[in-house]
């Protein structure tokens, strides 16, 4: 099927992964497929990313095992969580015994009549094709008009490696709040290992809806990990979705978002933190097709050792979408004179009366805020991990799961220097 020189990868996975169910959404998914290749520094959304240490890799299909999440529960969610171990549902892991009534909150393989909805929204690119031709199981959300969830709604994605062969995982979900609705979703990846995972949510909120979508992404180190975010807000509805990354050889996150309908309002933030050699890349893309549409992105990067990010945030203003109003804004904290940032936020604007900006800055720790607080009795290693902390601090504080927001505290400052927390207790 794919005829060009890192074929096996693409081959493999084609063959080996073979679900059943979704017919039309996979062939239309195959024939995308049909000639592609893994993406290179050669193409211009690539340009940053080189893929090279996946070359050569045979993946093949994880099995349904047991997985250990008792570090990362959510009290909150305790009756309102699904468990996916290695691309397979987890029903021993699983609990939704507290759901409003009519909330479907439940995996993908039980729904198959929600096809109408699978694969309306994500753009193509290989390894989404990838996901639609071979996903075996996800997850779907549907929130009925005029519900409001108060329990947060925890998706947990677990990968491992099984013996000495890297493992793959397509994890897919579907969220859908109606008309008036109100949901929180907490989607979380984490593993073991050498795996690939590649993961699609396809994110659809009617008119006067409201969604905040918090995505963990804690892979394994030596973990690929790519993800793709799709969403459509309709009038007057609302979608906050954050991204923070912690692990992953390589990760690569892409949100397509497009605002439908006057009044629809976005936030979209990304926080990551990257250490050793990890690459972490961003490609945004926000469409506003009509007038009166609000969106504000944050995106921060904290880079140590040889790590490298890449943020590329494109906000595209079609022509008669006036009174748009889009903030973007990037920033970067170089903690080592080897680790590299590149940004490169873009508007597009095509109509005439909109308040639109963008800016990016990349930088090491202020000199005179450590000067202060070493002048206060800190010692030098911990004033620059106080900074550190309090670089990313603005946007762990947005996130409304008190358990979650604690939780991603404790990473970021054990991330930042063990001893800080005692510190600042």
């Amino acid at each position: 099927m794919v005829a060009t020189e890192a074929a096996p990868l693409l081959e493999g996975l084609l063959s080996r992964l073979r679900p059943s169910g979704w017919e039309a959404l996979r062939a239309r998914a195959e024939a995308a497929l049909e000639g592609q290749d893994l993406p290179t520094p050669r193409q211009e959304d690539w340009k940053y990313t080189d893929l090279a240490p996946m070359r050569g890799l045979d993946f093949a299909p994880g099995e349904p095992a047991a997985a250990d999440i008792s570090a990362i529960i959510l009290p909150e969610a305790r009756g309102s969580r699904l468990v996916f171990v290695n691309g397979h549902y987890a029903p021993h892991a699983s609990n939704v015994t507290n759901l409003p009534a009519g909330v479907r909150f439940l995996n993908l393989a039980c729904a198959t009549e929600m096809a109408r909805d699978l694969g309306t929204l994500s753009a193509s690119d290989v390894f989404a094709d990838l996901n639609l031709a071979r996903f075996k199981d996800g997850a779907l959300v549907v929130v009925p008009k005029g519900v409001q969830v108060e329990a947060p709604l925890h998706l947990v994605f677990v990968n491992s490696q099984e013996g000495a062969v890297p493992t793959c995982a397509l994890p897919r979900l579907l969220v859908v709040v109606e008309r008036g609705a109100s949901a929180t979703v907490v989607e979380e990846h984490l593993g073991t290992g050498t795996y690939l995972t590649s993961a699609v949510a396809e994110v659809i909120v009617r008119e006067d809806g409201r969604l905040t979508h918090e995505r963990i992404q804690r892979e394994s180190d030596q973990a690929f990990h790519f993800s793709h975010v799709a969403a459509r807000v309709e009038r007057g509805a609302s979608y906050a979705c954050r991204t923070i990354s912690f692990g992953a050889r390589i990760s690569r996150t892409t949100p397509h978002v497009v605002m439908a309908a006057e009044g629809a309002e976005l936030s979209l933030d990304g926080l990551a933190l990257l250490g050793g050699s990890q690459l972490s890349d961003t490609h945004s893309f926000v469409d506003h097709t009509v007038p009166h549409g609000t969106c504000r992105q944050a995106h921060k990067v904290i880079a140590d050792d040889a790590s490298r990010a890449v943020f590329n945030g494109k906000v595209f203003v079609r022509p008669g979408a006036q009174g748009t109003d889009a903030q973007q804004q990037c920033r970067g904290l170089l903690l080592s004179p080897k680790a590299r940032i590149d940004t490169k936020p873009e508007l597009e604007i095509f109509a005439d009366d909109v308040k639109c900006a963008h800016g990016a800055a990349i930088g090491q720790l202020d000199p005179e805020g450590l000067f202060y607080l070493q002048s206060r009795g800190m010692d030098p290693a911990l004033a620059r991990n106080v900074l550190t902390y309090a670089f990313a601090a603005d946007l762990l504080a947005r996130i409304p799961v008190t358990s979650l927001r604690r939780q991603l505290r404790q990473t970021v400052l054990a991330r930042t220097q063990s001893g800080t927390l005692e510190a600042l207790s």
